[in-house]
């Protein structure tokens, strides 16, 4: 066999070279991989254009199906000749199989020539094989090989006869074919050559396999066929008559009779002798030698053995007396589990007078080949052993009596009151619970339990039960019973290590494990770094995951921090999540600190671990939400609080300005979170109101919403007492400033709260400051509001400030007041912002003429929409078309000339 990959043909050829005892399976092996190769030759797309072994059956099948004999050889002609046209590459190896098949036969030598009767008898009929046995079976023929045509001829026999259980190249027709001309050949040999006849037979009849019918046509044809025509098989076994062709062949000598008794496989092949050895050479049976009887009864055959009961019977020198001196006596008790009724009655009769001292173990022995087919023999070894005593039997016996039903009441009754309880020690009681019998195994298990109290039986008897190498091969009751014996101890009285090993193993792993979680200690002397090491095993990771988590058996001090804190670093979920919950779940602060005791220092590590620059996001996170569910007002708000009732143990004290701004400007999106999260609930606590217009500028948009919460809820009866400011608190320079952020929301908001608070921290002068800014819309805002807030009454005329309208900051005495102002306003833009000095960093510097035109547009849209305000502005805008400034003076005509198309009204002033 090759090394290298799987067996060749090259192979092959050098088991037969070698003689090789396994070259048959070698074969067969070949074969298997063949067909296999060729199914997925089938299935590649890419060797459509190969002919397989199956595309050259499906040809052959088509051909066979043809009506005209012609058209059906000239087509199978031509499938092989395709198929055989392939490169040698495209060859199934198996073809060559014929070949080497015709070269065993020539070597000739026993071996090669068992090798050719077993591959007559087992191998399958597929291409390849088929042409080599079928071109030995000639050549048998030829060279008068009785031997090799008797196995090929039975075998053709059967398969015609559909009993071959093989797959099949070969048509029905072919083997019936074959099948007569086997009959042919022996017919014509009788004729021919008649003292070859009876040996030919001999051997095909020796041939048949045990459980063949006696209506196969070759052997019905041997035994009764008086005539040349092929017709049905006669089988007349009730006649009792040799009446076979050629008989004066058979009449020559006793001896291929006597062989084909000896060695025959089927029972109607020894019929067959029987019947002509009587019939023919009677005198021969009446010499016939005490060795060569007794190798009869190991025949497993029924006529053999009521024959041989027939003889003992009929002759004085076989008296049942006499069978044991002349080497008869063992021959006569194996035919007490003879399929013969007969040959059973005569033996039980010899045992009964003349074996009486059987050895219980051959008495079990028959127990057991009897079962439920020989009830007469079970009856008689049941009887034999029950007549004895028990204590001379001992408890092994008696045990194994138990698996019997003509013995089970009688051994279970003589355990149970002949011995003490003592007598029966461990070893009896695994050989009963692991027997492999249902009986034996139930009736320890009752025994156990009836006659011992629980703590009558160690620990230490559950743990060998479990141990028995045998309990890897049972079906699971007897290791569940003993599981269950043994989950009524205290864990700590079992041994350490042997829960240990219990855990990692797959029959009773999850069981143990829940023996374990039921504890309240475990052995003082186990292993917890092994426990440790079963997370790393997906397998056991659920029940280490118990072990560790119950405090009652572990403390979270024999667990370590580290390694919790290592195996929340870990990527895999299941680690860093477990390892994340027992944190939370049962380390208090003090646990984190390096030196026991130091509770500070341990809030400092938690910290250090939630904002630290190097730490994981894993362990991050783990840090963060311990710190969240233990502080005091937003601990008791967390899910994780709620599901596992953990209760704040850091003081509110912990949670400092100085710890956590930092925090808020952090890169990273986590930090940011778990500090806007505490800043909220802490903001008024470190008396850092004043501090939330830096967080208006964040590029983050959960920290810019701090600010926006505190400064819009100014005032609001909802508002949150612990975050928002009071509208005292609020800064006008600060909340005039955020107006020029670079955050379109800080900017809106501002504008929000300078509208909402304008009595509080408006005025006239920071308008005019936002009347210059870079963003139309604050531009437009400021106009407006300066209109909305401080416009005089009656203009227009009659108007009054609405019930719902805003109070008033200042009204103006008259128009001419407010065209003053608006005046200075548009002379002064832009001299340089007052505010500037303040809020440098966001303050966007315009030209002073853009800085004048956006202003000039802002005015005239607000005019376009409130015609009073344009009958304010008209005469200002009217004054600046004289302007020397190019930009500024057609800004203003241009602002005129719309105001008039809009408002259709004589604007004075206008050039």
């Amino acid at each position: 066999m090759s090394a290298a990959g799987p067996i060749s043909m090259d192979d092959l050829r050098r088991l037969a070279e070698a003689e090789a005892p396994d070259l048959v399976q070698a074969i067969l092996a070949l074969l298997e991989r063949e067909e296999e190769q060729s199914e997925r030759a089938n299935e590649d797309e890419h060797s459509a254009d190969r002919m397989t072994v199956d595309t050259l059956r499906a040809a052959l099948d088509q051909a066979a199906r043809l009506q005209d004999k012609g058209r059906r050889q000239a087509d199978a002609h031509e499938a092989w000749k395709r198929y055989l046209g392939q490169p040698e590459s495209g060859i199934a190896q198996q073809i060559q199989l014929a070949d080497l098949i015709v070269a065993l036969y020539e070597r000739g030598s026993g071996p090669a020539r068992a090798a050719i009767v077993e591959l007559a008898r087992e191998a399958p009929l597929v291409y390849g094989i088929w042409g080599g046995l079928k071109r030995v079976y000639k050549l048998a023929e030829k060279n008068l090989d009785a031997e090799i045509f008797g196995a090929l001829a039975v075998r053709f026999d059967c398969e015609a006869h559909d009993m071959g259980a093989g797959a099949r190249d070969v048509k029905r027709g072919t083997l019936v074919y074959l099948q007569r001309r086997a009959w042919r050949f022996l017919r014509q040999l009788g004729k021919a050559v008649p003292e070859l006849y009876p040996q030919f037979c001999v051997e095909v009849l020796r041939a048949y396999p045990l459980d063949t019918d006696s209506d196969v046509r070759i052997a019905d044809a041997i035994e009764h066929h008086p005539a040349k025509k092929w017709g049905a098989p006669k089988n007349l076994p009730k006649t009792k008559k040799f009446r076979v062709p050629y008989r004066e062949a058979w009449e020559a000598s006793a001896d291929p009779l006597m062989l084909l008794l000896e060695t025959c496989q089927a029972d109607f092949a020894a019929s067959f002798a029987i019947l002509g050895l009587r019939e023919l050479f009677p005198d021969a049976l009446r010499k016939v030698t005490p060795e060569w009887l007794g190798r009869l009864a190991f025949r497993p055959l029924t006529s053999a053995h009521e024959f041989l009961v027939e003889t003992l019977d009929a002759s004085p020198e076989f008296h049942q007396g006499k069978l044991k001196g002349i080497g008869l006596h063992e021959p006569v008790l194996a035919l007490l589990v003879s399929p013969s009724a007969k040959a059973r009655k005569y033996a039980i009769e010899y045992a009964r007078g003349h074996a009486a001292d059987m050895p219980p173990e051959r008495l079990i022995e028959l127990l057991e080949k009897a079962g439920s087919s020989y009830s007469d023999t079970a009856k008689f070894a049941a009887s034999s052993i029950m007549g004895r005593s028990p204590r001379q039997l001992g408890i092994a016996v008696l045990g194994r009596l138990i698996a019997f039903d003509e013995t089970r009441k009688w051994a279970a009754a003589a355990l149970e009151t002949e011995f003490e309880r003592k007598e029966l020690d461990e070893t009896f009681f695994l050989d009963m619970l692991y027997s492999q019998d249902y009986d034996r195994a139930q009736w320890a298990t009752r025994y156990l339990e009836k006659k011992f109290k629980r703590d009558e039986l160690p620990l230490a008897l559950w743990i060998r039960v479990l141990d028995d190498p045998r309990a890897r091969d049972d079906d699971g009751t007897v290791v569940e019973w003993a599981m269950e014996q043994l989950s009524k101890f205290s864990v700590k009285l079992a041994p350490g290590a042997w829960i240990l090993d219990a855990l990692a193993r797959e029959d009773i792993g999850s069981e143990v494990g829940e023996w374990l979680a039921k504890a309240d200690g475990l052995p003082p002397e186990i292993d917890l770094e092994r426990i440790k090491g079963l997370v790393f095993d997906p397998s056991r990771r659920q029940v280490a995951f118990a072990l560790l988590g119950n405090r009652k058996l572990v403390s979270p001090g024999d667990i370590g921090l580290g390694w919790l804190l290592a195996l929340a670093r870990r990527a895999d979920p299941q680690l860093h999540e477990w390892a994340h919950r027992y944190l939370l779940q049962h380390m208090a602060p003090v646990h984190f600190a390096e030196e026991k005791g130091d509770a500070k220092a341990g809030i400092a590590r938690l910290f250090a671990l939630a904002l630290g620059a190097k730490e994981p996001e894993a362990v991050r996170a783990f840090a963060q939400t311990y710190l969240r569910c233990h502080h005091p007002k937003l601990g008791p708000e967390q899910s994780e609080s709620k599901q596992w009732g953990i209760k704040s143990l850091i003081p509110r004290g912990a949670y400092s300005e100085e710890r956590l701004w930092p925090a808020l400007f952090d890169s990273r999106g986590d930090v940011r979170r778990f500090a806007v999260a505490i800043t909220r609930a802490e903001l008024r606590r470190w008396g850092a109101q004043t501090r939330v217009y830096e967080l208006a500028e964040s590029s983050a948009k959960e920290v810019r919403n701090i600010a926006y919460d505190a400064l819009v809820q100014a005032g609001e009866a909802h508002a949150d007492p612990e975050l928002a400011l009071t509208p005292e608190e609020l800064d006008p320079v600060q909340i005039f400033s955020m107006t020029e952020s670079r955050s379109r929301a800080s900017r809106d908001v501002a504008i929000e709260l300078i509208r909402k608070h304008y009595a509080r921290i408006g005025g006239v002068l920071r308008l005019g400051w936002l009347m210059q800014s870079a963003d139309r819309e604050v531009r437009f805002f400021a106009v407006r509001l300066l209109w909305e807030k401080h416009r005089p009454r009656g203009v227009p005329e009659h108007w009054r400030p609405s019930a719902g309208a805003i109070e008033q900051a200042g009204a103006f005495t008259d128009a001419e007041a407010l065209r003053a102002l608006l005046k200075r306003l548009l002379f002064t833009v832009p001299p340089g912002r007052s505010m500037e000095q303040l809020e440098s960093a966001r303050a966007r510097k315009l030209p002073a003429s853009v800085a004048k035109r956006n202003l000039i547009e802002i005015v005239r849209d607000l005019a376009i929409e409130d015609a009073g305000f344009a009958t304010i502005v008209a005469p200002v805008l009217g004054e600046f078309t004289g302007s020397v400034a190019k930009g500024e003076w057609q800004a203003c005509l241009s602002a005129l000339m719309t105001l008039r198309s809009v408002h259709g009204m004589a604007l004075e002033g206008v050039v």
